[in-house]
């Protein structure tokens, strides 16, 4: 497995990661976050109260299984196992989780600015013709 990113080098991949799904038509990036216990670590610079934080991309890399109708499986491809998935991770101790998460927060607002606002005018207009068709 590969060894955990400084949290400036996350920040650094984070910020890129974001700004090239947004540039794309899809996709999407999952952000993860887990307790670590000391227990369970063998990394001596883990200490209590760290965190471990994840952001992957949307993609996948298994391949999509399909039965056929002669009760094979077919494997194809999807179009997003073109590329690899980004996997990014790192270790955050307890004395700098505060600062850690001010610089989070603004590197994910930074990157949500492609997203589209939702649409709610059509749902209030649904449930007004509703209303004025019972009565």
């Amino acid at each position: 497995m590969a060894s955990h990113l400084s949290n400036d080098e996350f920040f650094t991949s984070l910020s890129t990661l974001l700004t090239s799904t947004s540039q794309n038509t899809k996709g999407s990036v999952y952000l993860t976050q887990k307790r670590l216990s000391t227990t369970s670590s063998t990394d001596p610079s883990i200490t209590e109260g760290s965190i471990l934080v994840r952001a992957t991309d949307g993609r996948t890399q298994n391949p999509k299984r399909t039965k056929t109708a002669e009760g094979t499986t077919k494997v194809t491809k999807n179009k997003k196992t073109a590329a690899p998935k980004a996997k990014l991770s790192t270790v955050v101790s307890q004395a700098d989780l505060e600062a850690f998460f001010v610089r989070y927060a603004d590197i994910c607002k930074a990157g949500m600015v492609g997203l589209k606002k939702r649409d709610r005018s059509a749902k209030k207009k649904g449930k007004a013709k509703a209303k004025s068709g019972k009565a």
